[in-house]
């Protein structure tokens, strides 16, 4: 019951989100001197890209443009936010088709010149040791070693990502909510991952992806 009305008041939360990207997409010549971001994205992603853990909604200040636009496309094509248990998802799903392609490259350019908020510091009783292993055998080789993501393995910048979204998402992964559709070869690999990863190890990972935000190298030192 008490998940039934959370979902039901999470629907009503962002639902306001997806009827202003619609008014928008039909508005929007009508009043050129306000950005995109600022009328649909920064409801629930805050006025600096900072994400709101009560809406669900993740840190996206400095996220590069083609992520941006990438999982906008995913969300557009059902490749991501078709889940019916990924309630924010569905409505990010709803917004990316009621965005035109010229306003989601100008919603990613204005989100990609933001400042990048870093990860938050793990707490101290964080294992880093732990999570410094595991981070270099299981992420490392996408995401590289200093978390910034890479075009190429169209893996995404970690380290400026919120603590709770980023455990939300591997969690997600894991459990097929997210990256389990057909065709999406790279949220299959991320599933793939995830799947051989206990609730420990997801959150020595998160632990020490806030510390890699923080200057951390999980590389050997002779790499270094």
């Amino acid at each position: 019951m008490v998940r039934g009305v959370s979902i039901f008041v999470l629907g009503l939360l962002f639902a306001g989100c997806a009827e202003e990207a619609e008014e928008a997409k039909e508005t929007e010549a009508f009043d050129p001197t306000v950005s995109v971001y600022q009328r649909i994205c920064a409801a629930c992603h805050g006025v600096n890209g900072e994400g709101k853990d009560e809406l669900f909604s993740p840190s996206i200040a400095g996220l590069p443009e083609w992520y941006l636009v990438e999982q906008l496309e995913k969300f557009r094509d059902g490749s991501r936010g078709a889940h019916p248990e990924d309630v924010p998802g569905a409505q990010m799903r709803a917004i990316g088709l009621a965005l035109s392609d010229e306003q989601i490259a100008e919603a990613a350019r204005t989100v990609s010149a933001m400042p990048s908020i870093p990860t938050e510091a793990p707490p101290e009783s964080a294992d880093l040791d732990f999570g410094r292993r595991l981070y270099a055998n299981e992420c490392m080789a996408c995401h590289r070693y200093n978390g910034t993501g890479d075009a190429v393995f169209h893996s995404s910048p970690l380290v400026s990502l919120n603590r709770a979204y980023l455990e939300r998402q591997m969690l997600n992964y894991r459990s097929g909510i997210r990256g389990a559709a057909p065709g999406d070869l790279y949220g299959q690999k991320m599933v793939e991952v995830t799947e051989r990863m206990s609730d420990e190890e997801i959150q020595a990972a998160v632990d020490y992806i806030g510390a890699l935000a923080h200057g951390d190298d999980p590389r050997p030192e002779r790499e270094r």
